[in-house]
């Protein structure tokens, strides 16, 4: 395995502990409350089946992330992007022997996929045009969830609340693709006065990663920073 992606898979590593430990503190299940009601218990909630939940915990992860690496002694620091993310490609970063780790939390309700990565424009200017010189890995953090009905808690003989439950963690990283033979993406578009290919979202299915792997030793940021470049330049 060559040295930049041995690195990729150890900060991968250390971001699945690190929001393992958060979600345990937990037991996994989080209560959505606003000033002390709980907006899942009813059925007929609107919050449930929109984007809301998916927002929600992404802001979730990033500020508990943020705590816990800066106030233990953990292999990264990472912190929250400075400013509005829907500009950007990324929520959080690290920093670590030259490297600066992208990090892109993607809520995922269980039994609905999200392949959506981020904007093309987005991710091309985050990744190829702000400090070249430096060099990206850009991970995605799944946290797949669903959303539970309240049940009796046997040790204490009470109704607990209905509530979020986190199935599951997965990371990947984008340097681990073949863009080279083409790429997936949508049309939408966050701009109304320059809309262009490049607007619409990179979509990374998990059968698109399976088919389209780089070999381990074609992986690189340089390698990705010229796919990047080359989609960008074919959708304009």
């Amino acid at each position: 395995m060559n040295d930049y992606y041995a690195r990729s898979i150890a900060f991968q590593k250390e971001l699945i502990k690190y929001a393992s430990s958060i979600f345990q503190t937990y037991g996994r299940e989080l209560v959505l409350r606003l000033e002390e009601y709980n907006l899942l218990q009813n059925k007929n909630n609107c919050i449930e089946s929109s984007t809301a939940i998916g927002f929600v915990l992404e802001e979730f992860i990033v500020s508990k992330l943020e705590m816990y690496t800066h106030c233990a002694e953990e292999s990264y620091r990472i912190d929250r992007f400075i400013g509005s993310t829907t500009s950007e490609s990324y929520d959080c970063f690290a920093e670590q022997d030259n490297v600066r780790y992208l990090v892109n939390i993607k809520a995922e309700k269980s039994g609905v996929k999200n392949n959506a990565i981020a904007a093309i424009s987005q991710l091309h200017k985050n990744y190829c045009l702000e400090e070249p010189q430096m060099e990206k890995n850009y991970v995605v953090l799944k946290v797949r969830y669903s959303v539970k009905d309240a049940y009796e808690d046997s040790a204490y003989k009470r109704a607990k609340p209905r509530h979020l439950y986190i199935d599951g963690l997965e990371s990947f990283c984008i340097e681990e693709i073949d863009f080279s033979n083409g790429h997936q993406q949508d049309n939408r578009s966050w701009s109304e006065t320059k809309k262009t290919k490049n607007n619409g979202r990179l979509m990374v299915s998990q059968s698109f990663r399976e088919k389209n792997r780089l070999p381990e030793e074609e992986i690189s940021y340089q390698h990705t920073f010229q796919m990047l470049s080359d989609i960008v330049s074919t959708n304009n």
